[in-house]
């Protein structure tokens, strides 16, 4: 293997530790040391990489946010706003409980350790969708800014139990399809 592709694998591979340190420990409960450790590497190749900690934590952070921004680009305009809202929670959703990159993206951007435009953007993206729903009278009597605040907990939910599932070993406990059609029946006037 070249030098230039060793270095290529090992940033990918410090980026992947710190992903999992940070999604199991936040920013302040992980150190450069567990990284090295997890990666299997030196201190001083995280420093070849990263200048330091909140450096590489950056790195998690535009990657996984990247790979969400990505999932919200990626769903067709059906003219069915709840049909839509379900396919972006249900695609964010998997990728919470199965792309630990994702989850310690969004751990690190909740604890004010990376800038992204990911939160935002994607309660953008929901209430957009919730006030089209609420437009055509497809949304219950549930106003659109409440819509949001559910589903930001229900991701909030979902990243947590991935989380728990990870420490343990095993996939998430909880159906995340199920738990969404549960709550959109609360949200829909009429359910799809």
């Amino acid at each position: 293997m070249k030098k230039r592709e060793r270095a290529v694998c090992t940033r990918a591979n410090l980026v992947l530790a710190a992903a999992r340190h940070f999604d199991q420990h936040g920013y302040d409960g992980t150190t450069l040391d567990s990284i090295c450790r997890e990666a299997n590497v030196t201190l001083g190749a995280v420093t070849f990489h990263f200048r330091s900690k909140a450096a590489l934590a950056s790195a998690v952070v535009e990657e996984g946010t990247g790979a969400l921004r990505g999932l919200g680009a990626a769903g067709p305009a059906t003219g069915r706003p709840l049909h839509e809202l379900t396919s972006l929670v249900l695609r964010v959703a998997t990728a919470l409980q199965t792309t630990v990159l994702t989850r310690a993206a969004v751990r690190l951007v909740e604890e004010g350790h990376g800038c992204s435009g990911w939160p935002g953007d994607f309660r953008a993206q929901v209430l957009r969708l919730a006030e089209e729903a609420a437009a055509t009278g497809d949304l219950a009597d549930v106003r659109p800014a409440t819509a949001v605040h559910v589903v930001l907990h229900v991701m909030e939910g979902v990243a947590a139990n991935a989380r728990r599932a990870a420490r343990r070993g095993g996939p998430p406990v909880a159906d995340v399809e199920e738990i969404w059609y549960a709550v959109l029946g609360g949200l829909a006037a009429d359910a799809p």
